[in-house]
């Protein structure tokens, strides 16, 4: 499984365009999502638009650009699908630094034993399309959908060519019981408040690493 993650949003809610680079604990946002990710995954691609984000050199991560223009997460998700080389990738955006490692191998192999192409959370009725799953067989839906000219993620997940799971609370919470990768920073008081969340976070990834 490759590590897709979505950079090119325009953080209008953050008073800026580059949200991803904002600190959290002296590191990146974006860098957070590797940190906790990246040891489950072979490599990393870097979705972006208009060349924003400035990344070091490092081994086994990639950027690549969108291959649609203002197409939204949409557009992210092909684009990350079309330039990746794994069967199976997991999507989630930069803004996200709180992902649990254990929920995204669970849901691999969720992915994996049941041959979805699609696993995503349902958490109550709050879908969570940019922490999922998606198989190489949802990039051709993708771009399908946006050549019709609409934007809509969910569109996938009502896709009669695509086999498709979600995992609920329980599910969720026996892996990452406080619900902490779905925490995404939008604004200024997001970031607050990541700050003040980033012991539980800490604690949470040495469990992990136990």
């Amino acid at each position: 499984m490759n590590l897709v993650v979505l950079a090119g949003g325009q953080s209008e809610r953050m008073g800026h365009c580059c949200k991803h680079r904002d600190l959290l604990a002296d590191i990146p946002l974006y860098k957070h999502v590797f940190l906790h990710l990246g040891p489950i995954c072979d490599s990393v691609l870097v979705v972006e638009n208009a060349g924003r984000v400035d990344m070091e050199c490092r081994a086994g991560i990639r950027v690549v650009h969108d291959l649609i223009a203002d197409a939204g997460p949409l557009g992210g998700i092909y684009s990350g699908l079309a330039a990746s080389d794994s069967w199976l990738n997991f999507v989630i955006a930069a803004d996200m630094p709180y992902a649990s490692r254990q929920l995204a191998a669970a849901m691999e192999a969720y992915a994996l034993r049941n041959k979805f192409d699609i696993v995503y959370p349902n958490i109550d009725g709050l879908l969570e399309p940019l922490f999922a799953v998606y198989s190489q067989r949802v990039a051709s839906v993708a771009l399908a959908v946006l050549n019709a000219g609409r934007r809509s993620i969910r569109e996938l997940f009502t896709s009669a060519q695509l086999s498709v799971g979600a995992v609920d609370r329980q599910f969720v919470m026996r892996y990452d019981q406080k619900l902490m990768s779905f925490f995404n920073v939008n604004t200024p008081d997001d970031l607050i408040m990541a700050r003040l969340m980033m012991p539980v976070s800490e604690k949470s990834l040495q469990e992990e690493r136990v």
